[in-house]
């Protein structure tokens, strides 16, 4: 991409897919996946990792996943789409992974499956572990409940399963409103969003990995990244991917707070500034909302000035584009199209 060679670097600093090789050894994310290991490796029933959209949960249980030696562990991971199963088809996919041909439809004869491969990875010396990523799409009491059961299995007094369900808190939600499922989770991870301090090394580590100098962002548009994403990583990668195509199309070596401000408006993520219904206190606004007035009027004023950079730029370009060059744009995901309503991933 030419922006990318613009700014010098050899790849897409700020892709979003849960790749491991990006994934950042400090923080949140870190603090979760050693809370989880632990659980597994002691053998814990139910552990539940909570966490917003954009924190990092696939990440943190793909990373857990590649971490669970094939020689201790018997470990799959399942990703379900919203509305896309109930529980009896997950159990009937978790027999597949386990190695059954043909699970059978009734409940006592799949449960009955499911125990005898568990029983054969317990005698083979190994831990059976399954992760459900998604885990809201299970977010009612029966679903919960008839996936949860799968813990009451044991073999020689020993628990045949560690379960690990990854969701928002919807999921966390549905756990809270039932207090004998609750009562079920043996560790509670909840993934919190990154410091400044922490963001700004992260943020400096993805640009490090395509080659990049962390100078790439100036402190304005370190805060604003922060500030507009939550602090969350994923949050903060579709910003910087979309604010680093600003930097370029301004002709800039340097990203800066107004090109995030830029593409936080774009992206549709600016809260409305709710009109005063008292005309009163309009008339003669308060220190703070008059405050608050000129921030957003000044934001507003410097997003026009960059618009009409913008333009000016564009209206200088030469008139006689090459059509076949390629339209640029912000690096995008190519639309994924699932093999089945329900995504299985079961470690090599």
């Amino acid at each position: 991409m030419e922006h990318l060679h613009h700014f010098q670097l050899s790849g897409d600093p700020f892709r979003n897919e849960p790749v491991l090789r990006l994934f950042f050894e400090n923080g949140p994310q870190q603090d979760a996946l050693r809370r989880l290991e632990r659980a597994v490796r002691q053998g814990r029933g139910l552990s539940v990792l909570v966490g917003d959209t954009g924190s990092g949960k696939t990440m943190v249980v793909r990373r857990l996943l590649e971490n669970l030696e094939e020689e201790v562990f018997e470990a799959s991971m399942m990703v379900v789409l919203d509305g896309a199963a109930d529980a009896g088809w997950i159990l009937q996919r978790f027999a597949k992974q386990l190695g059954v041909d043909e699970p059978k439809l009734e409940r006592e004869g799949l449960i009955s499956q499911i125990y005898d491969c568990l029983a054969i990875i317990r005698e083979d010396g190994r831990q059976a572990v399954l992760i459900i990523d998604d885990a809201q799409a299970l977010a009612n009491r029966c679903a919960l409940a008839e996936v949860c059961g799968l813990l009451k299995l044991e073999y020689e007094d020993r628990r045949l399963l560690s379960l690990v369900l990854a969701g928002p808190p919807l999921m966390d939600r549905a756990f809270s409103s039932d207090p004998t499922l609750s009562h079920r989770i043996d560790v509670r991870v909840h993934l919190d969003s990154f410091s400044p301090d922490v963001a700004a090394d992260y943020l400096g580590h993805r640009i490090g990995l395509v080659g990049g100098a962390p100078e790439l962002l100036d402190s304005g548009a370190l805060a604003a990244l922060h500030e507009l994403g939550g602090g969350y990583p994923g949050r903060m990668n579709t910003l910087a991917d979309n604010a680093l195509f600003e930097a370029f199309l301004c002709g800039r070596s340097q990203m800066n707070r107004v090109d995030v401000e830029r593409a936080h408006r774009d992206l549709g993520w600016a809260a409305a500034i709710p009109e005063p219904t008292d005309t009163s206190s309009a008339a003669s606004p308060t220190p703070a909302s008059a405050a608050s007035a000129g921030t957003a009027g000044e934001l507003q004023e410097t997003l026009d000035q960059l618009d009409s950079e913008l333009s000016t730029i564009f209206e200088d370009a030469p008139a006689t584009a090459d059509p076949s060059a390629p339209n640029l744009g912000p690096p995008k995901l190519e639309d994924a199209e699932p093999d089945d309503l329900l995504v299985e991933l079961i470690e090599d």
